[in-house]
């Protein structure tokens, strides 16, 4: 599975890497944000616009986004 990590990275330049990252990925992949939820809001909302869904990978690692297809 493909990842982007975004950890060290801007909220103001995060929206532009992810669409970039998100326009070349085979699905499912993920996005590592760390605990932020303010990254966490800016990936579901770049992944909305793709009309993809995404979801905390497990109860356990609430720092990844998992981002597949809707079904």
């Amino acid at each position: 599975m493909q990842s982007l990590d975004l950890h060290g990275m801007r909220h103001q330049k995060a929206e532009d890497v992810i669409r970039g990252f998100l326009n070349f990925v085979d699905l499912p992949c993920e996005i590592v944000t760390g605990n932020s939820p303010e990254m966490k809001k800016i990936v579901r909302k770049v992944v909305s616009e793709y009309l993809w869904i995404c979801y905390e990978k497990d109860c356990y690692n609430y720092g990844t986004l998992i981002i597949n297809e809707r079904i």
